[in-house]
């Protein structure tokens, strides 16, 4: 990890404080790493009792399960996020979501957008598809459990293009659905899920001490498209967030609710 690397990451106007209440951890230890060879991870795998595949991307989840999976022994735990539609490939708005991703191209002032050629890699969704079924094979063949959590379009601050500015635009209206969770059984819904509901999942699906009943999709607001053509958009099932429930709440100062509750995921779970 390249402390030095993360200087201009935060906000020049957010001060270490706010980043600390935003963030739940002190402003020092907050500095994002990338894992450069996974299978540099391999040792600590073996000794570990739970295990979390979180990569955002399809190809990304596959290689990690392909190169750290058979390092994991009998008895472990091991949780992976994966993406509703990975059943529903063929059907809208997946088929569009499963487009295979395009190579950066550098544009003004510096910016790389995903705008240039096919990259050659597996649409989202088919490279998630991939990683449970490399997941499945190695849990029959090691012995450990597994639990898989699906994930809608994920929103809130990640590795997107100005993600810092785009969480500030929405978290006035939306701060208090990081309190949200609607659970699908298994390749089920649709919709959006905040990553700090996501988070909090997988952490919980990784810890409890019963066995989750069954795989789940993990969504913050649920949607459903209006026609079976996708002409006309897709509609929110879920209510949005009341006036009385946001007040108070403002993440950009600092002001935002607790994390979801491990007690709440585990009724949400039971009830499925």
């Amino acid at each position: 990890m390249n402390q030095d690397a993360q200087e201009g990451y935060w906000p020049e106007d957010m001060p270490d404080d706010i980043v600390e209440k935003r963030m739940y951890a002190p402003a020092p230890e907050l500095v994002k790493s990338k894992l450069v060879d996974p299978r540099s991870a391999g040792d600590a795998l073996k000794s570990a009792k739970q295990v979390v595949f979180c990569a955002e991307w399809g190809a990304t989840q596959a290689e990690l399960a392909e190169e750290l999976l058979p390092s994991v022994g009998s008895g472990t735990r091991v949780v992976m996020l994966s993406r509703v539609g990975i059943n529903r490939k063929d059907k809208v708005p997946f088929e569009e979501q499963n487009k295979p991703p395009k190579k950066l191209q550098e544009v003004a002032l510096g910016l790389k957008l995903p705008t240039g050629e096919n990259s050659g890699q597996p649409g989202t969704l088919d490279g998630f598809g991939n990683a449970e079924k490399i997941l499945t094979a190695a849990a029959a063949k090691q012995g450990f459990s597994t639990h898989i959590v699906r994930s809608g379009e994920l929103r809130g601050n990640g590795p997107l293009l100005l993600a810092d500015l785009s969480a500030r635009l929405v978290d006035n209206l939306y701060d208090v659905k990081y309190q949200d969770l609607y659970f699908k059984k298994g390749d089920e819904g649709q919709g959006y899920t905040k990553r700090l509901n996501l988070a909090a999942t997988l952490l919980r699906m990784a810890t409890v001490d019963s066995t989750p009943p069954a795989d789940c999709a993990a969504l913050s607001v649920v949607c459903e498209m209006i026609d079976p053509f996708g002409l006309l958009g897709e509609k929110t099932l879920t209510e949005p967030t009341g006036v009385e429930r946001r007040k108070g709440y403002d993440m950009a100062k600092g002001k935002a609710p607790a994390p979801i509750a491990d007690e709440i995921i585990d009724d949400l779970i039971a009830a499925l």
